[in-house]
């Protein structure tokens, strides 16, 4: 008995530690995804296609580095709906549909701006 205590608070504090962990890394990325959101944004409202094409493309790289590690951490439906918004993000820009462009980068911001939301550890969430 003199052994259980000790070991339950541990874990718990394992798992804050972990969660806490997550979270931050789940927040700076999704937070870096969103700036690239927010330049590809401008060069869309000023029509400026070949550097939107262009950022979207390294904005896909680096999701595919981040996507991995996210899977470990969220949900595969998320990461499933910012696969499917990013490809229809980069077949508007091909397309040069500004207003189709607009509406889908806006769908990947809220998705983007969610999911350390959702994973932040808070009562809401536990229950």
């Amino acid at each position: 008995m003199k052994y259980v205590v000790p070991l339950i608070v541990m874990i718990i504090i394992l798992i804050i530690f972990v969660d806490i962990t997550s979270y931050k890394y789940l927040y700076t990325s999704s937070n870096s995804m969103e700036k690239k959101l927010d330049v590809i944004e401008k060069n869309i409202k000023n029509d400026n296609w070949k550097s939107a094409e262009t950022c979207v493309n390294d904005l896909e790289k680096t999701w595919g580095k981040v996507n991995s590690k996210w899977a470990i951490l969220i949900e595969h439906r998320e990461i499933d709906d910012i696969d499917m918004s990013l490809s229809k993000l980069k077949s508007f820009i091909d397309s040069k549909n500004k207003d189709l462009s607009l509406a889908e980068l806006k769908t990947l911001k809220e998705l983007y701006n969610h999911i350390p939301s959702n994973e932040k550890l808070t009562l809401e969430n536990i229950l």
